[in-house]
């Protein structure tokens, strides 16, 4: 008999199946740090789609994966979600691993970006219009009242310089870049005291001014060694933090 041809599967089907495994899998290596305890419920699917950048349903799958590992349960219904399950013996004795895997992928990420960044500032800087400079000034003083806005106006931040860049091929590298870091990278925040990377009393839109506040100023300026000397800066300290949050959950 010959063989009976599939229908196509629909347009983005492969793709969401394709994210909802990435981030099934950075949130078991998440669990697997520590990050989340046994019994400890996961953010909700808003909050982890709005800070992995990813959908409702693409969370939605990954978590439902998750649960047919017996890594979660989730309940429905008022007071239910997703609750983390004592972890697997082989997850529990691969965190000094798992750890390892975040710190390679956290140094070759933002060497690239270390690469790709500063230059974007400068040319940011030398070419950007002046309505395109005030915008990337005026997100310093956007409302940032929790982890996940810090994260969606971080990204407006990068991204509106690589577009002042003028060069759209670096504006897509600088977008896939963060992409591909963020996604991995947003998950150790989750439930991370960050008043131990940026300190007690520092609020999450002081944090964003004074990290950022220097390139916006030389763009701002028209000076673009300086917007590329403080933008490598500027991704130095980051890979820094993320290096203490780390430390923090193997502790």
């Amino acid at each position: 008999m010959d063989d009976v041809k599939q229908p196509p599967a629909p347009p983005g089907t492969r793709s969401r199946e394709s994210s909802a495994t990435t981030v099934a899998g950075i949130l078991r290596k998440r669990i697997a740090l520590g990050g989340f305890t046994p019994g400890e419920r996961l953010p909700t699917e808003r909050e982890l789609a709005a800070a992995l950048d990813v959908s409702r349903n693409t969370v939605r799958e990954a978590i439902r994966s998750l649960a047919a590992e017996g890594v979660v349960e989730t309940t429905l219904g008022r007071g239910g979600g997703s609750r983390v399950l004592e972890p697997p013996t082989d997850l529990a004795n691969d965190r000094a691993f798992i750890a390892a895997e975040f710190r390679e992928m956290l140094r070759d990420h933002m060497e690239y970006r270390r690469i790709i960044e500063p230059a974007a500032a400068r040319l940011a800087a030398e070419r950007g219009s002046t309505a395109i400079r005030k915008a990337i000034v005026d997100l310093l003083d956007q409302e940032v009242p929790d982890l996940s806005a810090y994260h969606r106006v971080d990204t407006n931040f990068h991204l509106l310089i690589a577009e002042a860049s003028g060069n759209p091929v670096l504006h897509r590298a600088v977008a896939d870049a963060r992409t591909e870091l963020f996604l991995s990278a947003n998950t150790l925040w989750f439930h991370s005291d960050w008043h131990s990377v940026y300190g007690e009393r520092t609020s999450l839109a002081d944090v964003f001014r004074l990290e950022h506040a220097s390139v916006a100023a030389a763009i701002m300026a028209e000076d673009g060694a300086a917007a590329e000397r403080y933008m490598r800066g500027h991704l130095s300290e980051s890979e820094e933090q993320f290096g203490r949050l780390l430390l923090a959950l193997e502790s």
